[in-house]
């Protein structure tokens, strides 16, 4: 039986093929339903992928996950709302030669080499990986540091101040 997961990279490019649907966070690998960031890990994932060939005739496959995510507000430490809405054009490349050469001229390139079978699942897994912020937090999150809020009469050095005026 084959695996639902991969696909035949040469037809998906050339017949520039189209897949879509959705994954349960807690059906993928642990690296990504285990995030530190992570609060709840039963979001739903919908994805969609395209494949192609570019004007210089390089296969790629774009890559397109959304929903929504729980994710820990690193002001409040609470649950924040935030919606996963991102895309990738990624290039295929026969050998790492013409990947590295690729890269160095175009640094916002985002190639991967070549398989016979692709793994479609592991690109959505790194494209959520990739995607969730490094410090989300609530936009109006009104978390203020407790130093930056200190009266003088909270200061135990005040009254110090007030034995040295009285010599």
């Amino acid at each position: 039986m084959l695996d639902p997961n991969l696909i035949d990279t040469i037809t998906f490019t050339r017949e520039q093929q189209q897949c879509s649907g959705e994954v349960r966070l807690q059906a993928l690998n642990r690296r990504v339903w285990s995030h530190e960031l992570l609060v709840k890990r039963d979001a739903v994932i919908q994805f969609q992928a395209r494949g192609g060939t570019d004007r210089w005739q390089r296969p790629f496959i774009n890559v397109s996950v959304k929903g929504e995510l729980q994710l820990i507000c690193q002001r409040c430490l609470q649950a924040v709302s935030w919606t996963l809405s991102d895309q990738s054009h990624v290039v295929l490349f026969a050998d790492e030669q013409s990947l590295d050469e690729a890269m160095v001229a175009d640094e916002a390139l985002e190639g991967i080499l070549w398989q016979e079978q692709f793994n479609l699942v592991s690109l959505i897994e790194d494209q959520i990986l990739m995607a969730i912020p490094v410090a989300p937090r609530h936009s109006d999150c009104d978390h203020v540091l407790a130093t930056s809020t200190n009266q003088a009469s909270d200061n135990p050095f005040a009254k110090l101040v007030g034995l040295k005026s009285g010599r």
